[in-house]
């Protein structure tokens, strides 16, 4: 089954369009960006975190935009990696560079983030799509057009809860090996104070 037939799929806003000065009648939005897919994914994000990104958008507009809500997938384009939006990410404004992905009842949101991030038939259909093309990036219709295997839904949720406990035992043994690191460096810091005196 293709995915624009379970799903629907848009595109963020093109903050260049929205974007004004602050003033009383416009209110100030965050914006949904790699960090926040970085974090939902257990992944480090390298890029600039000093401040959170915001935008202000006029707030007769501010409705009509796309917003982060539960039961969302977003898919960064040119990354070509899908999250399902987590409830610490709810009401940002999401970007023109990512694909905003709401399934139909028979499509569980944890099997839909697996099977287009680790499944080797949707990453295959990804790396033919974006050939050939200057910035590797999907185009909606591109992601509208891939095919998904549709197992029934119990199988999905079986699939999508196996895959969450696998990352989160990743991101905790992560955790664990800095601390592990930390402590480390501080006892050996703590020896060498020690050899001096």
């Amino acid at each position: 089954m293709l995915l624009g037939h379970c799903t629907k799929v848009s595109q963020g806003a093109i903050i260049s369009r929205i974007k004004e000065h602050p003033l009383s009648d416009t209110v100030k939005l965050s914006l949904y960006t790699m960090k926040e897919m970085n974090d939902s994914l257990g992944l480090e994000y390298h890029g600039n975190s000093e401040k959170l990104q915001e935008v202000h958008v006029l707030k007769l507009k501010a409705k009509d935009l796309p917003i982060t809500q539960v039961g969302m997938v977003l898919v960064n384009l040119t990354a070509q990696r899908a999250v399902s939006v987590r409830s610490e990410h709810i009401g940002r404004l999401v970007p023109s560079n990512f694909a905003i992905v709401e399934p139909k009842n028979c499509l569980d949101l944890a099997y839909l983030e697996w099977y287009f991030n680790k499944h080797p038939f949707c990453r295959k259909q990804l790396r033919i799509a974006t050939q050939g093309t200057i910035v590797s990036a999907l185009s909606i219709q591109m992601l509208r057009n891939i095919e998904i295997e549709l197992p029934s839904i119990r199988k999905q949720q079986n699939i999508g809860n196996m895959n969450r406990l696998i990352e989160q035992k990743r991101q905790l043994v992560s955790e664990k090996l800095k601390l592990e690191e930390h402590l480390v460096k501080y006892l050996s810091l703590g020896y060498l104070k020690e050899e001096i005196k």
